[in-house]
């Protein structure tokens, strides 16, 4: 439930809203207060400045207001619609001065409030505030009769301008009169042109007993949206549900809202540390659940090290069984599958290289020697082949083991130098051609570097022999798979 404590030239009167609406109660309110008066020292000024920035506005207006209303602390400064685009608009040098002259009576009625104040509105200001809607003139007397008074409000171009509070009968005659008066001030005064015809008035009462007079006076009745089909049932009550909302134009000091904004601090505060409190527990919560999610990960992990630790357990058990340690049957293991299983076989390798020799029958053998090459083991003697197969050789990564070949060839004593040579050439390009063999030692080559020197051995080499490697596994060549099968 919310309170709006309303003060008016004669009366004293305390509202509360519910689900029913608004109602008129008496005693004390049981929370905050928002306080509306109508009182005849309300007034507007406007006043125009340099263009100032930060600290030195804010002091130049204090100083403004000080001196428009030096009897009265309650007192504040609106900012309208400026002029000059977006210069206006980011430094403004137009302001409107809003003021209550009632200093004693305010202040005895907040001495006595027991409960905090929200703040204090002239009505004057709310009023103002409803004629700037949207949908109305810009140009506007915006009127709400009382008991034995009329309070008029003018706004020009949509800023407040003058308000008036006057002791007019309840006669909708003498009201338009005050209204017509009202715009003869601001004629005389160069407020608005002379001689204008039309002005518009929004109403806060039945328009009925007005039409006729307002006709009469040249002044055009308007209305809200939903006021035309739907009128209040006290035209106080759309002034009350504005207060609440806190507009601008608030004038009570910042000592009589003191317990009000702590207040609202002090929810906001508790809001906030609620927030923070159930974003914490989220947080432990997702902590939580991600803890537990590795303790079962954790759990999981030592019953699978568990089990594999018993059946290795059961496995050195069954290796037990034989009478050896199971070191050693490891070893053996490791012995079978690094030297003995693999061991290339010899035969393939050997095919390899009698069918190059197999060109020529004359020729001989005089020595062959096989051998299984150690990982690190330099091939040959040598540490650059002389000639590499046409195939590739394999890939880094593959740890296949090599085999080392070396023969010597015996050339008959009838061949000439021509003949040896072409022999030789003839065996090296087989050779050379094979897929996956590196050729170390070449005994064309060698050959080749005899003949530049000359001499007596010119073209015939002691020894002819060639010195290379073959992979341990070779490669199926479709020829070999064809004579295979037939």
């Amino acid at each position: 439930m919310k309170y709006v404590l309303f003060l008016s030239r004669t009366e004293r009167q305390l509202w509360s809203k519910d689900d029913r609406g608004w109602q008129r109660v008496s005693g004390e309110p049981k929370g905050p207060v928002w306080v509306v008066t109508d009182l005849a020292e309300e007034s507007f000024a406007e006043i125009r400045t340099p263009r100032l920035f930060g600290r030195d506005r804010s002091s130049y207006i204090a100083r403004q207001l000080a001196s428009r209303y030096p009897d009265t602390p309650y007192r504040t400064c609106i900012t309208p619609t400026q002029e000059g685009g977006v210069l206006g608009k980011i430094v403004p040098t137009r302001y409107i001065l809003l003021g209550v002259d009632a200093a004693g009576r305010l202040g005895a009625e907040l001495d006595a409030a027991s409960h905090p104040v929200a703040g204090v509105w002239p009505v004057s200001m709310l009023l103002a505030l409803l004629g700037q809607d949207r949908d109305l003139p810009a140009d506007l007397f915006v009127v709400m009769p009382s008991l034995g008074a009329l309070r008029i409000v003018f706004l020009k171009n949509r800023t407040p301008v003058l308000t008036r509070l006057t002791l007019t009968p309840n006669q909708a005659s003498a009201q338009v009169e005050e209204i017509v008066r009202t715009q003869r001030h601001l004629e005389n005064t160069q407020i608005v042109p002379r001689g204008r015809q039309d002005y518009s008035v929004l109403l806060l009462a039945d328009p009925i007993e007005f039409e006729e007079p307002m006709a009469a006076a040249h002044l055009r009745l308007v209305s809200l949206h939903g006021w035309d089909t739907t009128q209040p049932a006290d035209w106080h009550c759309p002034l009350f549900d504005l207060a609440l909302r806190s507009p601008e134009g608030q004038v009570a000091p910042l000592a009589r809202r003191v317990e009000y904004l702590s207040s609202r601090l002090n929810k906001a505060a508790m809001v906030l540390a609620a927030v923070i409190a159930v974003a914490g527990l989220g947080a432990v919560g997702n902590n939580s659940l991600s803890f537990l999610g590795m303790l079962g990960e954790s759990r999981a992990l030592a019953a699978s090290i568990q089990n594999i630790d018993t059946r290795v357990a059961e496995l050195d058990a069954n290796i037990g069984r034989f009478g050896v340690t199971p070191d050693t049957v490891r070893r053996a293991v490791a012995l079978h599958d690094e030297e003995i299983a693999s061991v290339p076989a010899m035969d393939q390798h050997l095919r390899q290289i009698s069918s190059v020799l197999a060109g020529d029958p004359n020729l001989r053998l005089k020595d062959l020697q096989w051998r299984l090459l150690a990982p690190a083991a330099v091939p040959c003697g040598v540490s650059q082949p002389e000639g590499a197969g046409g195939g590739e050789a394999a890939p880094p990564e593959n740890q296949q083991r090599k085999v080392e070949i070396t023969f010597e060839l015996a050339v008959p004593a009838m061949y000439g130098p021509r003949d040896r040579a072409q022999t030789l050439r003839t065996i090296s390009g087989q050779l050379a051609a094979m897929q996956g063999l590196v050729l170390w030692r070449d005994a064309n080559t060698e050959l080749a570097s005899g003949s530049l020197r000359g001499g007596t051995d010119m073209g015939a080499a002691k020894n002819l022999v060639w010195c290379l490697t073959l992979p341990g596994t070779l490669p199926v060549a479709k020829d070999s798979a064809g004579a295979a099968k037939s």
